[in-house]
């Protein structure tokens, strides 16, 4: 699921400055959303609102799309008919395109993650940044006319593998596609017509986590992405940590060892990816297992039936990873330890590589952090991508007139 709107809703003035009728109108648009309350009378007593305030602020929502005022089909004992209130869910929806295996997937979405339309674009591995740019623009713009009728598109969000710098707009690297370099992305917004942002997909993912699941807010959180490819991302209470240049977290692109000699996509030698990463691993899982597809989310079923810990490769693999996550716990000591991808959803895999981590830490530092599984793939980019573009628009919203 998404992060529960309700929550955004009720957060949407936070940190800057509004009135009392501002909050007011953010918790009855919250209370309709919910359909706890859904006439004007038990609102105001609901919320404790004088009458006349939840007259106004409801007119102005229904006057601006986001909620429906409708008769109920029972009427009264005096014959007038009882006004219901419901939430117009397509108001506002967004685009989230991100970056899964080689493929560029984009879905339309609502503000509760409800998928309107979607659309994949595979990527040849050789593809430059013409062919890069052609891709991501044609996604964004089969869009607009599939907007339902009645919706507002507010926008679009980029979650991109690699080096992303999101003040300028440049997706400076991507190890999976080498010919991609300093692609400048900031004519989208004149194209589309549109805000876009951009941002590396384990920022997004771990930005998701913490709308989900708040109490990871409060603490440190790595996430660890063991997929196509292998990163991080890493925040303390809240906030995510991040570099200048784009790149934070890129764990998968350190050397594993002086002797290794394997060419790593990213053209270096030893990288973590050349022994662990599904680029690396596919070929190998396919002489053993069949033709496996490269798409995570197709991938991670089909490896969760099987017993990959009997195959001498993903033993290594399993050693490799284990001893990067205790690299990062050194460094970062974090509360938890979030795993997401095709690898980290086999129950087995994931039971062995917690065991030894845990077993692996200095006796002060166990029992002092978790581990657990994120599962279905890369949920964040596909539904909390947009987020930051909803709570824009809801923060613009539920502002009552003058």
């Amino acid at each position: 699921m998404s992060a529960p709107l309700p929550a955004m809703i009720e957060r949407v003035h936070e940190g800057i400055p509004h009135r009392i009728k501002d909050r007011e109108k953010a918790l009855l648009y919250r209370e309709i959303f919910r359909g706890r309350s859904p006439t004007r009378k038990s609102m105001a007593r609901l919320l404790r609102i004088r009458p006349s305030s939840v007259s106004k602020a409801v007119q102005e929502l229904v006057d601006d799309g986001l909620v429906e005022e409708t008769q109920a089909r029972i009427r009264k004992k005096s014959g007038r008919p009882r006004l219901i209130l419901a939430p117009h869910a397509d108001r506002f929806v967004a685009i989230s395109l991100y970056t899964e295996s080689r493929e560029l997937k984009a879905v339309l979405v609502n503000p509760s993650g409800i998928v309107l339309a979607e659309e994949v674009r595979i990527v040849r591995p050789e593809a430059r940044n013409t062919e890069i740019s052609k891709a991501i623009l044609d996604s964004l713009l089969g869009f607009p006319p599939r907007v339902p009728q009645g919706s507002q598109l507010i926008g679009a969000s980029l979650s991109l593998v690699g080096t992303v710098n999101a003040q300028t707009r440049t997706w400076v690297t991507a190890a999976r596609w080498p010919g991609l370099k300093d692609l400048d992305l900031s004519g989208l917004e004149r194209r589309l017509g549109l805000p876009v942002i951009l941002r590396r997909t384990n920022d997004t993912e771990l930005e998701y986590v913490l709308e989900c699941s708040p109490r990871y807010i409060r603490a440190s959180v790595l996430l660890f992405h063991w997929g196509f490819g292998i990163g991080s991302a890493m925040s303390y209470r809240g906030t995510l940590l991040a570099s200048s240049i784009g790149r934070f977290g890129e764990i998968g692109h350190t050397r594993i060892g002086p002797a290794s000699e394997a060419r790593c996509i990213c053209g270096s030698k030893g990288c973590l990816e050349t022994e662990a990463a599904l680029w690396a691993l596919l070929p190998r899982l396919r002489r053993r297992l069949g033709d496996l597809p490269e798409d995570e989310k197709e991938l991670t079923p089909l490896l969760g039936s099987s017993k990959l810990l009997a195959l001498p490769e993903v033993e290594r693999a399993l050693h490799a990873v284990q001893s990067a996550l205790l690299t990062l716990y050194r460094i970062f000591s974090p509360d938890a330890i979030m795993l997401s991808g095709p690898f980290p959803e086999n129950k087995a895999v994931f039971r062995r590589l917690a065991h030894d981590f845990n077993r692996s830490l200095p006796s002060y530092a166990r029992g002092a952090v978790t581990l657990s599984v994120i599962p279905g793939g890369l949920r964040g980019c596909r539904l909390g991508g947009a987020n930051p573009l909803f709570h824009d628009a809801f923060g613009r919203a539920l502002k009552r007139r003058p």
